[in-house]
């Protein structure tokens, strides 16, 4: 009796063992946290997401509200260990390098201008004759797309000044104000004569406008390759205790762009991806009707390592700071060369 329960209890010992070893396997405490904010930047991982690429490991998609985008790399609890989120805040948040480095850059300028009355395509020529005395509204005034606008004109030396109310104009130059919502500020009543907004939503609002045109790139108005717009970060001991992970990954971040211009590549199938991965009840900024091929080409979506981009990067972060009057603190060693 006495070898039988001891048989008994070496079986259950094995099992048990056996049961506690799956389970931390599959923990996902161990597993690889990845983060985007929706919008154009989950275009940069729509593959990945959508063919729920692992990489010989247990990686986790997931997409959230873009204003919550940097809550995940920054305090006590670091969730993400790859995050992709805008230059101005990477740099902002996690420029030191102490915990994050920069892998490389996966969006270059998804803004365009559009317009209920002007037609006239905008160009460098012509940008300071046309906006002369116009009201131009624009999202997130004090965020990236304001920046990105204020660059453009202090760049062609074009005075503006930024009001509080579209209907009272300053006497000379260009009226910025700020389109809190674009949802409902955008319309074909709108009290600018221009306003400045993102892919995919100016996509989404001059399909149902009959009025609205786009009337200009601003990424052509910048200059012709755009600027860095949302960057891939990735935890300091992700790079340094599993660098063969990190090269899959920005591997597979470089072919999600050819995929996603891919006829085969159905609308539909990457807005399930992002959908799937954002928190339950929540839909994402794009549908299958609107998110055409041309409007991901809008998107700017390619991989630039961060190698190749830092000196761009750091150009723009210091064009930023001429108009936001804030500067960011970037280490050399922020930027992970993967070469």
């Amino acid at each position: 009796m006495k070898k039988f329960l001891a048989v008994i209890l070496a079986v259950c010992t094995l099992a048990f063992g056996a049961f506690a070893f799956t389970a931390c396997n599959n923990d996902d405490g161990d597993a690889i946290d990845v983060y985007a904010p929706d919008g154009a930047p989950a275009l940069a991982l729509a593959q990945l997401m959508s063919e729920e690429i692992q990489f010989g490991e247990k990686v986790n998609y997931h997409v959230v509200n873009a204003s919550t985008i940097d809550t995940y790399v920054t305090g006590e609890d670091l969730r993400a260990e790859l995050c992709v989120l805008p230059v101005n805040a990477a740099a902002a948040k996690l420029g030191s390098g102490e915990n994050y480095k920069m892998l490389g850059t996966v969006t270059h300028g998804n803004i365009y201008i559009v317009s209920n009355t002007e037609k006239t395509e905008l160009t460098r020529a012509n940008l300071a004759t046309q906006l002369e005395g116009k009201v131009v509204g624009c999202i997130q005034l004090q965020n990236f797309v304001g920046f990105a606008l204020q660059i453009v004109l202090n760049d062609l030396d074009i005075h503006y000044t930024i009001i509080e109310d579209a209907n009272k104009p300053a006497e000379s130059g260009v009226s910025i104000v700020n389109i809190s919502d674009p949802a409902t500020q955008i319309t074909g009543a709108a009290p600018y004569d221009y306003m400045v907004a993102a892919e995919p939503v100016v996509s989404a609002k001059t399909g149902a406008i009959e009025t609205l045109e786009i009337v200009g790139d601003l990424q052509k108005l910048y200059g012709e390759s755009g600027y860095p717009q949302a960057v891939l970060v990735a935890k300091n001991d992700l790079i340094e205790n599993n660098a063969a992970f990190v090269e899959k990954f920005i591997a597979a971040v470089e072919a999600n762009a050819s995929w996603l211009l891919d006829e085969q590549s159905s609308a539909e199938t990457i807005v399930n991806a992002v959908a799937s991965h954002l928190p339950d009840g929540s839909t994402p900024t794009f549908n299958a009707k609107n998110l055409t091929k041309t409007v991901i080409q809008h998107c700017a979506v390619r991989f630039e390592s961060a190698a190749a981009g830092k000196d761009r990067v750091k150009e723009f972060l210091s064009e930023i700071t001429s108009v936001n009057n804030v500067s960011f603190n970037v280490a050399d060693d922020f930027f992970y060369s993967a070469q």
